[in-house]
């Protein structure tokens, strides 16, 4: 009798620590690029912290481009730099097959159409590769010549202009320049990053509970 209650013991010990031991696994059972030396839930926390980061630089392009702050060309081709680093592989691999756990927004779509995520992971990157190429550009006349063509933005009220358009100066603020001039093929470039970033959230991640 107390060597089948022993035996029953042992293995449901066995069993749990198969079920411990299988978050580690997961992560590294579909080998490269996949392999972590860690479990889902390190991934997804990666991954949300990833995520995270770009949202922030994504938000600071927008208060550009949106005339809430001053319209830096260099910093924002740095910023869109740093986006385009992010997109592309180096994203596609922070969504190894399985890894949502609690907690997470991802959607399981996101793995039934794995190749539409990875079209949107290269088109971002390819978004953001061309709105870097054109602030990489010297200012030149067309910048000045072709504005005030683009409707303002929602929550732009009466008598305040965008930076694309004639007459802006920027909220030059204190030790801040006035704002510089974007072209509008830069207003163009971004609206389209802008776009694919949507798109992608609304089919991949879910809402928040």
């Amino acid at each position: 009798m107390k060597t089948s209650i022993f035996r029953r013991v042992l293995g449901i010990a066995i069993v749990g620590a198969g079920i411990l031991s299988s978050g580690s696994v997961a992560a590294g059972w579909y080998g490269d690029p996949w392999s972590r030396p860690y479990g889902s839930g390190a991934v997804t926390y990666q991954r949300q912290t990833v995520m995270r980061d770009h949202g922030y630089v994504m938000k600071q392009l927008s208060d550009m481009f949106d005339g809430r702050r001053s319209f830096n060309r260099d910093e924002a081709a740095r910023l869109a730099r740093e986006l385009q680093q992010g997109f592309g592989d180096n994203l596609i691999r922070n969504f190894p097959p399985g890894t949502m756990v609690a907690g997470s927004r991802t959607l399981p779509a996101t793995w039934r159409h794995f190749d539409t995520f990875v079209a949107y992971a290269k088109g971002a990157e390819g978004a953001a590769y061309r709105l870097a190429e054109v602030l990489a550009q010297p200012p030149s006349g067309d910048d000045a010549d072709n504005a005030g063509t683009r409707i303002p933005p929602m929550g732009m009220g009466p008598g305040r202009r965008g930076p694309w358009q004639p007459g802006y100066r920027g909220p030059a603020g204190a030790g801040q320049r006035p704002g510089e001039r974007i072209p509008l093929d830069a207003v163009r470039e971004f609206g389209e990053l802008n776009a694919n970033c949507h798109s992608c959230h609304m089919l991949f991640r879910g809402g928040r509970w």
